[in-house]
């Protein structure tokens, strides 16, 4: 509990107060789950009146968390406005995870994500694993550079500035103890002993938070994406977790499983007998509620479309390709590979070569190849040449410099 608080003070519910160890403001009374009717915070506390409070504020807060609080008693208000939407699935009735998704998604759509699940399974044999309540310092560390690794990748590949980063090292900070206390988990899909999708999830009771997912660009003909979805869903259900909270951002991605819209507020908690508090607030309140309103009118004139495109286009102006990393593949299918001693076989997986990565599961996936049958080899008199040879076809692989 935070009893001596700043004059003014500034709060992320989950970040600075939820996560650590739901350290809340001595104002916080009790927290209810709406969409669970759980109580996720309850304090017995004694009041500890503090004069020195003028303005607090706490924002991302999910107004399906009814939150109770006795700023009454120490001459203090309370004002609550929107911010943006956040999005979740509440399994509700639902007795299986089949039930909900033949509901939820459709039976054509889950047909057609389970031939995407199996042409993984064939072309790599991944494996799943959930950290929860385990796992190794030295494998929590190398997930999370991997982590920062393949987010950068996923920032440029979609041409806008990485502001996860910042988000990353801090999760990185808080989560191998709570992994420990089963307050949390990271959810890795693994090709053998490379990550090629990581997901960070926070929860509490029957609530699963999904905080932070990404999937290696190298894999991306494989809907990792979805694929990681489902793998969540159907692990939610096996671990009683009732709601599976996706957060903020309106991707389409999310539209296809989501049955819950709601909204993240700030609430700025002041002290209604100081004018210079009492003003700022207000001011703030009267900013946030017609930015609030504007972003509805514009997302209803498809402005965030446009904006979209200006964004893509400013992150082109200020950040040039590396001509260095400006290459051109030259691909050539169902030709006979040399049988000489400059062709020698290689392991793809290894980081020198990375630049091959995509191409080889590009192969895998288009010709139903599974890559414990394949032999990628390199040609060690032609620079940059290499071959893949599968069980039903062969590729060229030629790399230039542009």
């Amino acid at each position: 509990m935070l009893n001596n608080l700043e004059p003014h003070t500034k709060f992320s519910f989950f970040l600075d107060l939820f996560f650590k160890d739901k350290t809340f403001p001595w104002f916080y009374n009790k927290i209810t789950n709406n969409y669970l009717k759980t109580v996720v915070y309850n304090s017995d506390h004694t009041l500890h009146k503090t004069a020195t409070i003028e303005t607090c504020i706490v924002y991302d807060i999910p107004n399906y968390l009814d939150i109770k609080t006795t700023i009454q008693e120490a001459d203090l208000k309370e004002i609550r406005f929107p911010l943006y939407n956040g999005y979740a699935v509440y399994f509700g009735n639902h007795a299986t995870c089949d039930a909900f998704l033949h509901d939820q998604v459709g039976k054509s759509r889950t047909n057609k994500l389970r031939r995407h699940q199996n042409r993984l399974d064939l072309s790599i044999a991944p494996t799943y694993t959930m950290y929860y309540g385990a796992i190794e310092e030295i494998e929590y560390k190398r997930l999370f550079k991997e982590l920062k690794r393949i987010t950068a990748l996923r920032f440029t590949q979609k041409e806008e500035s990485n502001f996860e980063l910042p988000y990353l090292n801090y999760y990185e900070e808080i989560m191998f103890k709570m992994i420990l206390t089963k307050k949390a988990s990271i959810y890795v899909i693994y090709d053998k002993d490379k990550p090629i999708n990581i997901t960070l999830n926070f929860i509490d009771g029957q609530t699963m938070l999904h905080f932070n997912s990404c999937f290696d660009v190298d894999y991306s003909m494989y809907n990792l994406g979805h694929l990681n979805t489902i793998k969540h869903l159907r692990w939610c259900y096996d671990n009683n977790i009732k709601l599976f909270d996706m957060g903020r951002g309106d991707f389409f991605h999310k539209r296809q499983w989501i049955n819950k819209t709601y909204l993240y507020q700030e609430h700025i908690i002041y002290n209604s007998k100081s004018v210079t508090a009492t003003l700022k607030a207000k001011k703030t309140i009267a900013f946030y509620k017609l930015r609030f309103k504007m972003v509805a009118v514009l997302k209803k004139m498809k402005f965030h479309l446009i904006y979209g495109k200006y964004i893509k286009y400013k992150y082109r102006l200020f950040n040039k390709k590396d001509t260095k990393n400006n290459h051109i593949y030259t691909l050539s299918t169902g030709v006979a590979i040399p049988k000489d001693a400059n062709i020698v076989q290689i392991n793809y997986l290894d980081e020198e070569y990375n630049n091959l990565l995509f191409y080889v599961n590009d192969f895998l996936h288009k010709n139903f190849e599974k890559n414990s049958a394949i032999c990628v080899y390199k040609d060690t008199k032609l620079a940059n040449t290499y071959y893949i040879k599968g069980e039903k076809n062969t590729q060229k692989i030629r790399i230039k410099s542009s």
